[in-house]
């Protein structure tokens, strides 16, 4: 019966979730694919010309560090899982084993939009870096 529950709320949860930098540039991008993958991409924000290059929409844009494995969630907390085994390769070197995210749900600031905006906030992980990063979902 638990499992219903938990594969049922993951629908809610999974999606893409992005930080974008003041110009507009994707920081951090997060995927989390119903099936209970994931993959988690860090940008590094290049300049060119003296302007931000905008990696957002961009294809030719390379995470610097990524990582991939499995996610599941229990009463709003989303649990990260990478196997070193099968997930840690040349191109995925971060390892997000026992990391969690809280996902929440706040009212949205514009009293016209009745949308709620869906967020994570990483509160643990062994990389120092991403303890206390807020993603919004993408619409």
């Amino acid at each position: 019966m638990s499992c219903l529950c938990s594969c049922s709320q993951s629908h809610d949860i999974a999606g893409e979730y992005e930080k974008l930098s003041k110009s507009g540039s994707v920081q951090y991008l997060l995927t989390l694919d119903p099936d209970g993958t994931f993959q988690f991409d860090s940008y590094t924000i290049r300049q060119m010309d003296g302007n931000n290059l905008r990696i957002k929409g961009s294809s030719t844009a390379e995470p610097s560090m990524s990582g991939r494995g499995t996610w599941s969630a229990e009463n709003g907390v989303i649990y990260f899982k990478t196997n070193s085994d099968t997930d840690i390769d040349y191109n995925n070197t971060l390892d997000l084993d026992d990391t969690k995210a809280k996902f929440k749900y706040e009212p949205s600031k514009d009293s016209s939009n009745k949308k709620a905006n869906a967020k994570l906030e990483f509160l643990e992980s062994g990389i120092f870096w991403i303890n206390g990063i807020e993603l919004e979902k993408r619409d």
